[in-house]
């Protein structure tokens, strides 16, 4: 009978040990969970905060009286698209600044002249290069995706007057050189 009610205790013992492991692992659980809806609640906050800074500039612009597309507003997009027709008369005009966001590799084949090299995947840590002072920038790619997402992050930056060259340097007509 005694060696019963040990064995009981024994039993017992390691039951109760299980229960407060498992107990412990789903403390750590919960508290990751916690953790994981902490860094959701602060992402989406940071978010809300880009697009209402993305509102209140467009309807600044609207505000100044300058004409922006549907897309545009629809988009909360801060940046136009230029055709080949419109990047070349704005490159004749040498009234822009050029942004080729190609890979190396890609600007090896040619380039727009005078265009400022930074390819899409250091345009993070080189944006700053890129002067701030309000003259429109084309922003070109090879075929106008990655030049796109480029304008959408240094539009966030508050740059402005960029446009992205659509259809990229596949579907550019005009002058065309080296890199220096």
């Amino acid at each position: 009978m005694e060696y019963a009610a040990l064995g009981i205790a024994v039993v017992a013992l390691i039951v109760a040990l299980a229960a407060k492991s498992s107990a412990s692992k789903m403390a750590q659980s919960v508290e990751d969970a916690r953790g994981d809806a902490r860094r959701r609640i602060e992402n989406a906050q940071e978010e809300m905060q880009q697009e209402l800074e993305a509102l209140r500039r467009t309807m600044s612009r609207v505000a100044a009286g300058e004409k922006l597309t549907p897309q545009m507003v629809l988009e909360g997009r801060l940046w136009r698209e230029a055709s080949t027709d419109e990047g070349k008369k704005m490159v004749a005009d040498g009234d822009v600044r050029l942004v080729d966001v190609r890979t190396a590799q890609e600007t090896s084949r040619g380039i727009i002249p005078g265009a400022l090299l930074i390819p899409v995947q250091e345009i993070e840590t080189r944006w700053k290069e890129i002067p701030r002072d309000g003259k429109r920038t084309l922003v070109y790619c090879a075929g106008g995706q990655r030049s796109a997402a480029a304008c959408e992050f240094l539009s966030r930056q508050g740059y402005e007057n960029l446009f992205n060259l659509s259809g990229g340097f596949m579907s550019w007509s005009g002058p065309t050189g080296q890199p220096g």
